[in-house]
């Protein structure tokens, strides 16, 4: 392929093609020149050159249709290997070759065969299949090698917010901006092709290539072996089957009864996802604070869906949860003690708390699953924390004269913060790792934490999570009460 510029010397065909009449024929003499490493080398200089130049919707040279078979090969080869590579930077050397992907991979090139194959009647010239799809190939190269850029840089804390632009639920990375740029070259054909038959070409692409692979995702060839957790999958063997059998009567029969005459704090935490292991970091040291700082040693359960902690705490499931609320339940002073009930992991619009721990099949909370655990718990005072995104769902559902209600978001925003390598979501970090060290004000340090989330958010271009907070009106009082016992037992 040759860029349509009067001042580029003519290019040599490859091998096996003819200057004449077969495809990719460059029509430059009855005999093909020689090729040497040389030629080959700035032929796919000008390739890549073209590749990027059609990726930026500029005249790419590939309009000639004058690529070879060979320089479809080679362009399909740089781009198995450019996604190696990047897919190894991103994941690391403890991934591996992933062969399962390799169908994935390679489905558009039939696709772009069997276009060009349909095609060939709307063109003005001899076939020039490989020509069609030596191009379409080329323009995905500079596109994938952004992507790659970009998700690199987003594994950096001030370039994070990137990852929410990054999501690649189609074939090819940025499937938009490389569908516009593949329709801006059939457009640009040489030839006197007319606005039909340009047209046809267009619809033809959108039905034989861009539909199928808008619907059929891409897999990466080099993966982690970690199945996409964090932290690998579980395995149920029989170490952790006869651990889970005994973690959670474990920790409930060691509960702490309530004292009369003094607010007693309970703390029942619940992360939900097993996939990022910032939920198991986040709950673990939010306990931790609380049984160091607010008194809760004695008095707390956590409940963690994780691998690494499979043999060590009990899982965080639905039935779980409503056990340990109803043991709390039994074992509070009604009128007096407080229930404090953190629970992180991913939210859906349909306001669901994400209960996932593969290969179990678990139960999704909602919040009114929640709110019947809770009535059944008959627990008179609690605060609950739902860090989340679409968390406000659950605070309309939840309300009643003895509850608190925190929320990192209202019910139509994300929050943030979950992501791999991460210690707390963002509002956790705020509320849990800064605000609630300061001040045993549950009110004050949502206050402070939805000031530090607000600008966290403004600084980096993200849309306000907007977290929100409920009182009921029997509960001022006794958190009040509560608040100045932990002052005066001076706890830290």
């Amino acid at each position: 392929m040759t860029p349509n510029a009067p001042t580029e010397p003519p290019a040599q065909s490859l091998p096996g093609t003819d200057s004449g009449a077969s495809e990719g024929s460059t029509g430059h003499g009855a005999n093909p020149a020689p090729v040497t490493t040389r030629s080959a080398f700035s032929r796919l200089r000008s390739d890549l050159r073209g590749a990027l130049r059609g990726a930026l919707f500029l005249r790419s040279g590939f309009e000639t249709l004058t690529s070879t078979p060979g320089n479809l090969v080679l362009l399909a080869g740089i781009d198995v290997v450019l996604n190696l590579l990047v897919s190894l930077l991103l994941v690391g050397r403890g991934g591996s070759f992933s062969y399962s992907s390799i169908p994935y991979f390679l489905f558009h090139l039939p696709l772009l065969l069997l276009f060009g194959v349909a095609a060939r009647p709307l063109l003005a010239r001899p076939p020039a299949i490989a020509g069609l799809a030596s191009a379409l190939v080329a323009f995905s190269i500079p596109i994938e090698l952004t992507h790659g850029i970009l998700e690199w840089l987003a594994q950096w804390r001030p370039f994070e917010w990137l990852s929410d632009h990054l999501a690649a639920p189609h074939y090819y990375r940025f499937f938009g901006w490389w569908v516009a740029a593949s329709l801006v070259f059939l457009l640009r054909l040489d030839g006197p092709l007319g606005v039909r038959r340009r047209l046809r070409l267009v619809a033809l692409f959108i039905v034989l290539v861009g539909v199928p692979l808008y619907f059929y995702q891409r897999g990466d060839l080099w993966v982690s072996n970690e199945g996409g957790n964090e932290s690998g999958e579980l395995s149920l063997t029989d170490q952790v089957l006869t651990a889970q059998s005994r973690l959670l009567d474990d920790q409930l029969g060691s509960l702490l009864p309530g004292r009369h005459g003094q607010s007693d704090l309970y703390f029942v935490g619940f992360a939900g996802d097993a996939s990022q292991d910032v939920f198991l970091k986040e709950l673990s040291a939010t306990r931790q604070l609380f049984d160091t700082r607010f008194g809760t040693a004695g008095r707390s359960v956590l409940l963690v869906n994780n691998p690494q902690s499979a043999t060590t705490l009990p899982f965080a499931t639905a039935a779980n949860l409503e056990r340990a609320l109803v043991r709390v339940g039994e074992l509070m002073n009604r009128d007096e003690d407080v229930l404090f009930l953190y629970l992180s992991s991913h939210g859906s619009r349909d306001q669901e708390l994400e209960v996932s721990n593969p290969p179990l099949e678990l139960k999704q909370v909602t919040p009114e699953s929640l709110r019947r655990m809770l009535q059944k718990a008959g627990i008179r005072y609690k605060v609950v924390v739902v860090s989340a995104c679409f968390s406000g769902g659950f605070v309309q559902p939840l309300q009643d004269d003895g509850s608190l209600i925190i929320t990192a978001a209202d019910a139509t925003h994300e929050s943030f913060g979950c992501g791999f390598g991460e210690n707390y979501t963002w509002f956790g970090e705020a509320f849990v790792g800064d605000a609630l060290r300061g001040t045993f004000s549950f009110t004050e340090a949502f206050e402070k934490s939805r000031d530090t989330v607000r600008k966290w958010e403004e600084e980096r271009g993200e849309t306000p999570s907007n977290p929100q907070i409920w009182a009921g009106k029997e509960i001022w009082p006794v958190l009040k009460r509560l608040q100045k016992e932990l002052e005066q037992r001076g706890t830290k």
